[in-house]
C-alpha cells in the first residue's frame, strides 16, 4: 500500500511539471510569458511567443505550438488548437501557413 501511494505521488508531481509554454497567454511588455518567450504587444491582451522562421513548423517552437504569424508578416510561435474553446475568448482557431494544422490567432477587428 506504501509502495503504491508513493508511486502516486512521484506521477503526480512528474505530472505537475511538464505544463507546456504559455505560448498565445496574455501578457504585457513588462512580463507575463513564461522563460524564453516573449509578449507581442502588438495582439490585443498581448500574445507569449517567440520568433521562428519555418511557417508550418513545429521545431522552432515550444511544444503545443508552431511557427506562422501571430499579426503581420512576421513569423512568430503560435498555438496550437483544434477548436475555439481552446482558445482565449478574443482568439479564433484559424489556418496556419504550410499545414493542415490550426492555431489560436487574435480576432479580426
Amino acid at each position: 500500500m506504501l509502495r503504491t501511494c508513493l508511486a502516486a505521488l512521484l506521477l503526480l508531481a512528474v505530472a505537475c511539471g511538464d505544463d507546456p509554454p504559455n505560448v498565445g497567454g496574455t501578457c504585457t511588455a513588462t512580463g507575463g510569458c513564461d522563460e524564453g518567450l516573449t509578449c507581442n504587444t502588438a495582439a490585443a491582451g498581448g500574445y507569449c511567443t517567440q520568433a521562428c522562421t519555418m511557417p508550418g513548423t513545429t521545431s522552432e517552437c515550444p511544444e503545443g505550438s508552431l511557427c506562422d504569424n501571430v499579426i503581420g508578416a512576421a513569423t512568430e510561435c503560435v498555438k496550437i488548437c483544434d477548436k475555439a474553446s481552446d482558445c482565449r475568448a478574443d482568439q479564433d482557431c484559424n489556418g496556419t501557413t504550410g499545414s493542415s494544422t490550426k492555431a489560436c490567432k487574435p480576432k479580426a477587428p
